[in-house]
């Protein structure tokens, strides 16, 4: 069990790397698209069109479950369903929450490094918290306090870590391309963060009641964001684009030297029908299936997700809270040090000291609010400094009336249930 565990576990590691980095490389990729014009190369942008592939990976899971269910019946088994009552469209409202705050992921993600927007998810804590306190009234104790409070000191060194000038930076570092606003991109991406704690409150108030297992949930929500985002898509097309955005293309088209000009396609009245869109799908696609890197983007998008949720999901049985807050660090370095050896992440020293103790920052908190580690080692501490020098058998803390600490609220409980 332990070594199925630890396999469940990798396969969570690398699945939850890619998903991230595959969804950077895609913003990196240039190609023609829909204007047809071959010889002009244009940057891939297309943020909601890869919240439809996410969904699809996402309803994956809802096919994976429904296998799980048959091969039960046929063993003679019961299947691990949902209570009476549950109806799948009770999940409309999260996934169009789920949509929200993937739309708003990738477009900060566009916008900045994939380290930063991965740090910045740890923003999730907080508002998870203060929605849960407002909606279904859940209350604070002190460590969940200190730890959002140490959370708060982190995500704002990560963002000073974007902000602030640096000196030596050199020119034509990773801050053009690769993080093109990575201010804007931060902001982005703690607002998805609030629009997911808000889609965890929600599941946690109207659909926890019916014990619906986590595959199902994953799938049905797959199913109806899939549904909302193309509809979306649809919808975005019919909304100019920016004027900024569409006057950088066209200026980047009319300084090229590579462009065929005789070619028909290769006009700037062409070339603009097809980006003055807030969401072109039907360009995004074109670009996709003539090109290798974007393709390989896109499968391993729509895989990793499919995966790593059926890995979430299975893996809740084989490790503790603790080992799955490692395993979300260790996520995090990964796609930080596979950004460096890539060359999309910022190299100045300075810049990359600010972000060091804002994930510093960031894990301390989280382990604090979730009670994980540092709260009972520091408990044990205080007990043997209490228990110090004596001869007789440990002397345990009473938590009612010795521990300082379990008076201030830093103390450690049973769990029954964690999350990432």
């Amino acid at each position: 069990m332990l070594k199925w565990g630890l396999v469940l576990a990798i396969i969570m590691l690398i699945t939850g790397t890619i998903n991230t980095i595959s969804a950077k490389f895609a913003d990196l990729q240039s190609t023609w698209g829909a204007d047809g014009c071959k010889s002009f190369a244009r940057d891939f942008y297309h943020p909601f069109f890869q919240s439809i592939q996410m969904f699809v990976g996402e309803s994956g899971c809802l096919a994976v479950y429904y296998l799980t269910v048959c091969v039960a019946r046929r063993n003679g088994k019961t299947p691990d369903t949902a209570l009476e009552g549950f109806k799948p469209y009770i999940l409309i409202l999260p996934a169009c929450c789920d949509l929200f705050g993937t739309s708003l992921l990738y477009l900060g993600l566009s916008l900045t490094y994939a380290s930063v927007a991965q740090m910045m998810r740890g923003a999730v804590i907080i508002f998870t918290g203060l929605f849960s306190r407002v909606l279904i009234k859940q209350k604070f104790e002190r460590h969940n306090l200190l730890g959002m409070f140490i959370i708060i000191i982190g995500l704002i060194y990560v963002g000073l870590s974007q902000t602030l000038p640096f000196s030596g930076d050199p020119p034509g570092s990773a801050t053009n391309k690769e993080a093109p606003n990575p201010e804007l991109g931060a902001l982005l991406i703690l607002g998805a963060q609030v629009v997911s704690a808000f889609q965890m409150v929600v599941e946690q108030k109207f659909i926890s009641q019916y014990e619906v297992p986590p595959l199902q949930v994953v799938g049905w929500e797959g199913v109806w964001g899939f549904l909302a985002a193309v509809s979306l898509n649809i919808i975005l097309f019919f909304i100019p684009q920016f004027p900024g955005t569409v006057n950088s293309v066209l200026h980047e088209f009319d300084a090229s030297t590579t462009v065929n000009r005789s070619d028909p396609h290769c006009t700037r009245t062409i070339i603009k029908s097809v980006v003055n869109h807030l969401e072109n799908p039907i360009d995004g696609a074109v670009m996709i299936s003539h090109d290798l890197g974007l393709g390989l983007a896109a499968m391993g998008l729509i895989f990793s997700i499919a995966v790593f949720n059926w890995a979430g999901v299975s893996i809740t049985t084989h490790v503790n809270a603790t080992f799955r807050m490692i395993l979300g660090t260790l996520r995090t370095i990964t796609i930080w040090g596979f950004g460096l050896i890539m060359g999309w992440e910022s190299t100045n020293l300075k810049r990359i000291g600010f972000e060091l103790a804002g994930f510093f920052l960031l894990l301390c908190g989280t382990f604090i609010y979730k009670d994980i580690i540092i709260a009972p080692a520091l408990l044990k501490v205080e007990q043997w400094w209490l228990t110090r020098g004596r001869d007789d058998q440990e002397v345990l803390i009473d938590p009612n009336e010795n521990s300082s600490l379990v008076r201030s609220g830093i103390q450690s409980r049973p769990r029954t249930s964690d999350s990432d």
